[in-house]
């Protein structure tokens, strides 16, 4: 495989000049020298995109045979989707709506689009499919694009478009706290209704007002809608008011029950977020009568706060069918009716639970001393290199542009092919990227195809001696160091958080030359070195040891500093009031930073077993912590 890949990189070579020179001529427009340097490089894996420039350039003067013609030369690519994409634009910008439809007559994914389908809709006289369709499309929370504009004005000269619409467009909007379009749509409203948009207008910029109930008119229907809507968006902020101040509605303003179900709702979520005492009858007797699966949980996870055991089961039992199945669900399940010395009941739960490879899988199989269920599938056999790009030429394009050391472009190609296969072919490319030690990609592969029981591809051992001398070197558990670097990155060197966080295990700058400063890491000289494996490892697994340090060599809020920063941790911890380690992690406030530390957790537990190493999940004295 390697002499192959080497002769494949010496052939490519003389045509990769060519092509640079290629690519060079046609940003220059240079177009005739061009044309002489593109003879001879239909070999070359990347020509691709200087034939989609070329017609890019050129789109407002081509021709559907020539859109079809590029896309049959490369099916499936990257380039294919973007030119047919913009040919769409302008066939739309153009009005060629018979063309339009006879060129993709399937609704398109993108809104701008699919605004320009219903608007051919209408032009070749299917009416009632584009005038469904503006409908659709109106009833939004957000603003349009502009290219609907027409479709819309079209739906609206026909009557299509009415006060009832640009109200619930209007509520939509105030869901989202979109003030301005709220503004907008309020203009548009008849005169007759316009009052009711301009109370809604109003009480989104002020919900406040509401603490005067008398100085609140609610006329009609919509008034009513506007003032609970307001109501339910002021219990986020202040639920002791709206307590006070929705039964006095209810009464004086005649609120129906639907709407002042959407005010419970929201004072029930906040009660909970809260985590008070005060109103608990209320909510107890409110949630059977107007709560949803989302409360439900809420108030279940409450209950695991306070270590409600015997109230426990009966907001579970509450969530739908296939929550309850669940393994975290059952995990708990289980630890309610043990902790009531229900230990057969709790056994047959955990059970369930346990024959799932997660977070709850595993704790349910520590607590019932079962082994751990992972679940592995074998890995399948590679294809050849020669058989699998004759398949599917992408991987060419992939190998060259890693060749060309543009890991963005190759992970591009390896996404947008990827999205192209079925499960067999994407574990077939997941081990074709495993065997040739393009990590990331194998990772991918089994993400994009939901491959869960093929582990080799969703958790390669990569880096191995860069992570074994670290641990040996600190003193910290490997399979932990790979599980965060598998949560953080799923192994490609070069992400890059939204935040600035960089590399395999996502330092940013700041922590980046902090930790370098402490542990000597003289490797570290520029804020690209964090994006050099062995730098960043060394980083990564130092800050780690820095927080286990913090926290009594405890992974659990070590691993949780490690995603949410140890200043939140502490405080979590100053203010949980001494809880188990299960109870704490339930009710870790940031939901990404609870899945963070689950997942870091459970992936251990195979990065341990990846490893050829013994397999334990939680530590005995992290058991015995009190959170």
């Amino acid at each position: 495989m390697l002499l192959l890949s080497l002769g494949s990189l010496a052939e490519a070579s003389p045509l990769r000049e060519r092509y640079q020179q290629a690519e060079q001529a046609l940003k220059k427009n240079e177009v005739s020298r061009y044309q002489q340097l593109r003879q001879g490089l239909d070999a070359y894996p990347l020509t691709i995109n200087l034939d989609y420039q070329y017609l890019a350039d050129r789109i407002t003067q081509l021709s559907t045979a020539q859109i079809r013609d590029f896309m049959a030369r490369y099916p499936d690519s990257q380039q294919a989707d973007r030119l047919e994409r913009q040919y769409l634009f302008r066939l739309a910008r153009e009005q060629r709506w018979q063309e339009f439809l006879a060129f993709y007559p399937q609704l398109p994914n993108s809104v701008e689009l699919q605004c320009a389908h219903y608007q051919a809709k209408w032009a070749t006289g299917d009416r009632a499919t584009a005038i469904a369709g503006a409908e659709r499309l109106w009833l939004h929370g957000q603003s349009r694009p502009g290219i609907c504009d027409p479709l819309f004005e079209t739906w609206r000269s026909v009557g299509g478009r009415n006060d009832e619409h640009i109200w619930q467009r209007m509520l939509l909007a105030y869901e989202s706290g979109q003030e301005g379009l709220i503004a907008f749509l309020s203009r548009l409203l008849s005169p007759s209704v316009r009052p009711a948009g301009e109370l809604l207008q109003s009480l989104h910029q002020n919900p406040r007002q509401l603490d005067r109930p008398e100085r609140i008119q609610a006329p009609s229907a919509r008034h009513k809608a506007a003032v609970a809507m307001a109501l339910a968006r002021l219990a986020d902020s202040e639920p002791e008011l709206v307590m006070s101040l929705y039964p006095k509605y209810q009464r004086s303003h005649h609120i129906d029950k639907a709407q002042m179900a959407v005010v419970e709702r929201a004072l029930a979520r906040r009660l909970m977020f809260n985590r008070t005492r005060d109103y608990r009858s209320w909510l107890d007797s409110r949630l059977p009568e107007v709560g949803d699966a989302e409360l439900f949980e809420l108030r279940a996870r409450l209950a695991i706060w306070e270590q409600d055991w015997p109230h426990l089961v009966g907001w579970i039992d509450r969530l739908p069918a296939e929550a309850r199945q669940d393994s975290r669900w059952l995990y708990w399940r289980g630890r309610a009716l043990a902790a009531q010395n229900k230990a057969a009941e709790a056994d047959a739960a955990w059970q369930k639970a346990a024959q799932s490879r997660d977070y709850y899988g595993f704790l349910a199989a520590q607590q019932s001393r079962r082994d751990y269920a992972l679940q592995k599938k074998p890995l399948a056999p590679a294809p050849s290199w020669s058989q699998a790009s004759r398949q599917w030429p992408a991987l060419l394009r992939v190998e060259e542009w890693l060749a060309l050391g543009d890991r963005t472009a190759a992970r591009g190609e390896w996404h947008h092919l990827l999205g192209k296969v079925d499960e067999a072919a994407g574990v077939a490319l997941g081990s074709l990227a495993l065997s040739r030690g393009w990590y990331d990609k194998s990772i991918t592969a089994s993400i994009r195809v939901q491959a869960w029981d093929h582990l080799d591809l969703r958790f390669p051992v990569v880096y191995r001696d860069i992570f074994q001398r670290q641990a040996r070197r600190l003193g910290v558990d490997e399979a932990t160091l790979f599980a965060i670097a598998r949560q953080e990155s799923a192994f490609y060197e070069l992400a890059r958080s939204p935040v600035g966080a960089g590399g395999l295990m996502q330092l940013m700058p700041a922590t980046a030359r902090e930790t370098a400063r402490k542990h000597g890491i003289t490797q570290f000289r520029h804020p690209a070195d964090v994006y050099r494996p062995e730098v960043n490892v060394q980083l990564g697994s130092s800050y780690f040891k820095e927080l286990l340090e913090r926290y009594n060599h405890n992974r659990i809020p070590a691993i949780a500093a490690y995603n949410a920063g140890p200043g939140r941790i502490s405080r979590w911890l100053s203010e949980s009031g001494s809880r188990p380690l299960d109870v704490w992690v339930e009710n870790i406030p940031y939901r990404e930073t609870r899945g963070y530390v689950q997942n870091v957790l459970a992936f251990s537990v195979i990065y341990q077993d990846m490893l050829g190493q013994p397999k334990t999940f939680l530590k005995p004295a992290e058991l015995a912590y009190v959170y």
